[in-house]
């Protein structure tokens, strides 16, 4: 189009495109902009023409994109004070979570705008694809030589797609003693389904429970690999948090921390034996990737084959876009469910060998503070409350416990108390008029016995009181 005094070098057409478009790229707040895929850096003015002119050239390269165009269309989007839907950058309230029911990159707000983290996977787009796992198929049975393990992962993996706004709440957890088993491999097979822009993948959990954490929970798949946490540690209950609540409270720098809805499903690593997860832990689905293709196994060289054609699938759209149809028409076993896990009916024998571990080492410590106490006898309100603070199990799993390692449990008053409580007598040992009584004659008052504390395990005296009130309504039921 030529230009004359009174004539543009545009049309309306095209200036809203390339206006929508500038739009659709930035979100604005307290006079600084923000490009919607890196909201944790500010930019200008003239940072947001400089971005935006790279990205019209090539997004919107079938534009004639004329100085009059660009001044009127950066002029529409930046400067004028409007309201008109698409032609202002909008203003950020901070906001941001995944949200995979919505195409839209910025969601409406009370006048503002929250920012949805969520990104189609372009491979979707592609049209008129048979369902096909493909090598897929092969890499998948190789790595999980145990039919109920792999149909396990395949349910939990083809619910987290199906239902891509809704989140798990429980997750696999892939460990292997050796190297180059492919757990790392399988993690990037899941995140190419997913869509990279929708996953994030890091070593242990650092930064999915540090403070500025809102980058991870952002997005819809989270990977830790090399995942590898003490027991009952503050990493560790952020994780148990993050994987059962949907309500979570995130932070990014040089911002308020904010409550979100969040759908995070969640994938982890390890070549480290996880003895840090409690007995009978709901929320991971413990796999050993056990195959002899590992990096010194006697199959090392057919398994590298078959990782580098698996990389191959995983480049080509129309291969992931089959293997995702694949999944999506996937019918779940009827026992399935993406919310509990039922870790009787579907442990794994990885499952079972670390809750064997775990309940041994547990009770290894509790024998070994009993006999730091000296004493043979204690109230169970003081073991409770150890088992609970020191070694940070379940107070319900008290009697469990003691009565494995021998001790056995009597109600009896004493302190001028009008009421009986529950106190543990170490094994050979019993309770007879008012005195603990034992070999060799051994005989002594039971007020006495029972009023001496741990050693180095002083607990709050209102926390107490809470256990022995909660004990004392067990005692009760009993």
């Amino acid at each position: 189009m030529t230009k004359n005094d009174n004539q543009k070098t545009y049309t309306e057409a095209e200036l809203n495109r390339l206006v929508n478009a500038v739009c659709s790229w930035f979100v604005r707040r307290d006079g600084k902009y923000y490009q919607v895929e890196h909201l944790s850096t500010k930019l200008s003015r003239d940072d947001v023409a400089h971005i935006s002119l790279a990205r019209i050239r090539d997004e919107c390269n079938d534009i004639e994109t004329s100085r009059d165009l660009l001044r009127d269309g950066f002029r529409r989007a930046i400067e004028m004070k409007h309201a008109i839907p698409g032609q202002t950058i909008p203003i950020w309230n901070g906001r941001e979570y995944c949200d995979p029911g919505t195409d839209a990159r910025v969601v409406n707000e009370r006048g503002a705008v929250a920012v949805n983290s969520w990104r189609e996977p372009g491979y979707r787009l592609v049209d008129e694809v048979e369902p096909s796992w493909g090598v897929a198929e092969e890499f998948l049975e190789t790595i999980f030589p145990r039919e109920a393990e792999r149909e396990m992962f395949l349910n939990w993996l083809a619910w987290c797609l199906q239902n891509e706004s809704d989140k798990p709440n429980w997750a696999p957890f892939l460990y292997s003693a050796r190297k180059g088993t492919g757990k790392s491999t399988l993690c990037q097979l899941v995140a190419r389904l997913f869509g990279s822009e929708n996953a994030v993948t890091q070593n242990n959990v650092d930064k999915l429970t540090g403070r500025f954490n809102a980058s991870v929970l952002t997005r819809k798949l989270v990977v830790c690999e090399e995942l590898n946490l003490r027991q009952d540690s503050p990493q560790g209950n952020a994780l148990k948090t993050y994987l059962t609540e949907r309500e979570i409270m995130t932070e990014r720098k040089g911002q308020e921390a904010e409550q979100i809805r969040h759908c995070c499903c969640f994938l982890f690593t390890s070549n480290h034996l996880p003895l840090w997860i409690e007995p009978e832990d709901r929320r991971y689905y413990l796999i050993e990737i056990d195959h002899d293709g590992h990096a010194t196994g006697p199959r090392a060289g057919e398994f590298a084959s078959l990782v580098e054609r698996l990389y191959a699938f995983m480049r080509d759209d129309r291969a992931i876009a089959g293997l995702h149809r694949v999944l999506m028409e996937r019918k779940l076993d009827d026992g399935f469910s993406a919310k509990t896990l039922n870790v009787e009916r579907d442990a794994t024998p990885l499952m079972r060998r670390v809750q064997g571990a775990s309940e041994q080492t547990v009770r290894t410590q509790l024998a070994e503070r009993l006999d730091e106490r000296g004493q043979h006898a204690v109230p169970e309100a003081d073991v409770a409350a150890l088992i609970r603070t020191e070694l940070g199990q379940n107070v319900n799993s008290t009697r469990h416990m003691m009565t494995e390692l021998g001790w056995s449990k009597f109600k009896v008053k004493w302190a001028k108390q009008d009421y009986a409580r529950a106190i543990w007598v170490r094994e050979g040992y019993w309770v007879e008029n008012g005195k603990v009584r034992g070999p060799g004659g051994y005989s002594q008052p039971i007020a006495e016995h029972l009023e001496t504390p741990f050693k180095g395990a002083e607990v709050l005296s209102f926390e107490r009181e809470a256990i022995e009130d909660e004990v004392t309504k067990q005692v009760t039921l009993e």
